[in-house]
């Protein structure tokens, strides 16, 4: 947090000048090749797509800083105008709509979405919320003039101001006519706004009067300033006006020639050149005679919701799947940043910290050696589709298919050769302890070889033989094998087994084991179990919340994640919990996409395959931020009839309006309220307690705190006192 601190103490022109050294930097360590981005308030980074998954929906650009913002609260930075890019952490999940530079400084932005605002100061490396009173109404536009003059306006045609920079803001007179669509800032008194109902409205005086200065008979959605007197806006069915006078005065310039289109942004480079975002994105409107003419281009094959010019000749554009394009002759040919596998991926294998391989339908296979920074397609083993992998080194990967078939490669993928299971039934899982023992499971019973592959024996043990097996997974130089029914572990590279006790009679979903001792099995019906004993007893994990989980993995005896879904509605996304410490507490990790399918570790990288493509990874076990501490406490904590429970709270840090899911598991179901913190770091809410009840507590991280979770708080009904 250096940069910050500079930023603090140093006032705007320090901002600039620590921004400067900031692009030199970026600059010197240019590689060429995009990396990944971070998921929206975690640790998590996306490999493929590597600027998506969601659709990047509004750019801004100046003084060679880009940003770039979508959906699930994804906001992007790029100092080397669009080449290479960088997540930011904003701690919003919705879409971000409001994207607008503050006052020309490339250092301070501001981001929201209808109902938030927040504003950075150091190139994002931290946020503000910034309070207004929206009374139901969504924000539409926002727009700052300079580092203390700002204006926001609201669905209902309200305008706000701020001369502090954000810290509190003044109501002014509303925009006439129907529905503002954007506002822009030409001063810190003057500004324009276009609205639904084919209005241009200007203020001169910091919006305490609005005159109309133009009209036409459609909605107007964008407007843009060229220079100090050139004015363009633009609206629906091709849409164009223009005004040559600082805006008192508006003409319609006439485009013809070009697929029909309603257009949603303008932005120009000087006079004469601007491009143009259409509502369908299918195209881009180009002029480089100040509208005497109009061509159509299309930049992606990728829908493109939004372009910016950074300088006179350099543009980007961003759209679908965070897909983003770059021009260097002002948006006559354009070129895509990074590249995205497409296909439907089904398994994930973590071969180290460094190597992973994601498999899937019609042979798909993808290989990242950076630990899931890059991921690239190596040659198809097969047409089936992939169900199995094991990678034992990095350079060798066996690849099990439906079909049946087993393949060996000792390149990385680059070429195979087919190895002789000695079975034509499918097996359900591979594992390789090493580059000669590997171990084939299921449907019914265990094959195993000594010798790379070359050849298969069945392992003749008698408790193998009944029960169907599923799923399998290497723990440390053992091997673990499960179904819905048993558990067996292997220590001696599966020649002989030891079934170990399941914790109840609900089956088995999902079982992972971060020594041969220590493990977790998910049961039948969602519910986690844990030992530290090879299976001799077992404990049911309570402080899970009001999630459902779909499956478990865990690197060690400590330190694990349950891949989860929302009970109740909630906005689309991968949902993870994750623990620390042997599952006494989990805290929430948000991914965009969705919902997470698989994910596997090794070494300090786990990875995770959210979707039919998504391929995140993490070397911070998903966290992100400043350490959080989250409490709660019951009072009373035992009732002898039905009673009301509070449950008060504490999370820190927390500048208040931070969001705390409380759960409560009470008469074998699970209910979940949301109470927001106070500025204090309190919080508090009053529960009915009838019967004993578990209670839990859980928060997102934010731009700057990483995400919570507090163990089982218990309350006890009692025996009530004669």
């Amino acid at each position: 947090m250096v940069l910050a601190s500079l930023l603090t103490r140093g006032g705007r022109r320090r901002a600039l000048s620590v921004f400067l050294l900031a692009v030199a930097a970026a600059l010197i360590s240019l590689s060429g090749a995009q990396s990944s981005v971070k998921a929206p308030g975690s640790g998590w980074f996306s490999g493929n797509p590597p600027l998506g998954p969601p659709n990047l929906t509004s750019l801004v650009s100046v003084g060679g800083a880009t940003y770039a913002g979508g959906g699930s609260g994804t906001l992007l930075k790029s100092l080397d105008g669009g080449s290479t890019w960088s997540g930011i952490a904003t701690g919003i999940r919705d879409p971000i709509t409001i994207l607008q530079v503050v006052g020309n400084d490339p250092a301070s932005v501001v981001v929201g979405t209808g109902s938030l605002l927040e504003r950075s100061d150091n190139l994002g490396a931290t946020f503000v919320r910034l309070p207004f009173a929206h009374g139901g109404a969504g924000l539409i536009s926002a727009a700052f003039p300079s580092a203390q003059v700002g204006y926001l306006v609201l669905s209902n045609g309200s305008v706000l101001t701020t001369a502090d920079g954000g810290k509190t803001f003044t109501r002014k007179t509303a925009i006439p006519g129907d529905t503002p669509d954007h506002l822009i800032a030409v001063s810190n008194t003057t500004a324009f706004a276009v609205t639904a109902g084919g209005t241009i409205q200007r203020t001169t005086d910091g919006a305490v009067s609005w005159t109309q200065v133009a009209a036409v008979s459609v909605p107007l959605n964008g407007i843009a300033t060229a220079d100090a007197t050139t004015m363009y806006a633009v609206g629906n069915a091709l849409t164009v006006l223009k005004s040559t006078d600082s805006g008192a005065t508006w003409a319609a310039v006439p485009v013809t020639g070009v697929p029909a289109a309603d257009l949603t942004s303008i932005t120009t480079a000087g006079p004469k050149v601007a491009l143009i975002a259409t509502a369908t994105g299918n195209q881009v409107l180009r002029t480089i005679d100040g509208g005497s003419t109009f061509t159509s281009v299309v930049p992606s094959s990728d829908v493109t919701h939004a372009v910016f010019f950074a300088t006179a000749v350099r543009a980007i554009t961003v759209g679908a799947y965070g897909s983003a394009q770059v021009s260097n002759d002002a948006g006559a040919s354009w070129k895509a940043v990074g590249s995205r596998i497409q296909g439907r991926f089904r398994v994930l294998h973590g071969a180290s910290s460094l190597v992973a391989y994601a498999g899937g339908d019609q042979g798909v296979l993808a290989r990242t050696v950076d630990g899931g920074q890059r991921w690239a397609n190596v040659s198809p083993p097969t047409s089936a589709r992939i169900v199995g992998l094991a990678a034992p080194a990095a350079d060798t990967v066996f690849v099990l298919a439906s079909d049946g078939s087993l393949q060996r490669s000792d390149n990385g993928g680059a070429s195979y050769r087919i190895l002789d299971t000695g079975r034509a039934v499918v097996p359900r899982a591979v594992v390789a302890l090493d580059p000669d023992h590997v171990v084939l499971v299921g449907p019914i019973g265990v094959r195993r070889s000594v010798d790379g592959g070359e050849t298969f024996r069945a392992v003749a043990a008698q408790i193998l033989q009944k029960p169907l097996l599923t799923g399998a997974e290497r723990v440390g130089g053992a091997v673990l094998a499960y179904g819905p029914k048993s558990l067996f572990v292997s220590k001696d590279g599966g020649a002989t087994w030891k079934a170990v006790k399941a914790p109840n009679k609900h089956g088995i979903r999902d079982a992972s084991f971060g020594t041969v001792r220590a493990g977790y099995v998910l049961d039948g019906r969602g519910g986690l179990w844990q030992t530290a004993n090879a299976g001799k007893t077992w404990s049911e994990i309570e402080c899970l919340g009001s999630w459902r989980v779909n499956g478990i993995e865990f690197g060690d005896a400590k330190h694990g994640f349950a891949l989860v879904t929302p009970m109740g509605p909630s906005q689309a996304g991968a949902y993870l919990l994750r623990t620390n410490d042997g599952g006494r507490d989990w805290h929430p990790q948000y991914l965009s996409g969705g919902p997470a399918t698989a994910l596997d570790s090794a070494g300090v990288t786990s990875y995770v395959l959210v979707g039919d493509s998504v391929l995140y990874a993490t070397k911070s076990g998903g966290d992100a931020g400043a350490s959080a501490k989250l409490a709660i406490a019951a009072k009373p904590r035992s009732v002898a009839k039905p009673t009301t429970v509070t449950i008060h709270g504490t999370l820190k840090p927390s500048h208040g309006g931070d969001d705390v899911m409380i759960s409560r598991y009470m008469g074998d179901r699970w209910q979940l309220r949301h109470v927001t913190v106070a500025s204090n770091g309190t919080f508090s809410t009053r529960w009915t307690v009838t019967k004993t009840a578990v209670f839990v507590a859980q928060a997102y991280g934010n731009a700057d705190r990483a995400s919570a979770g507090t163990a089982a708080l218990t309350v006890k009904r009692v025996p009530a006192q004669r």
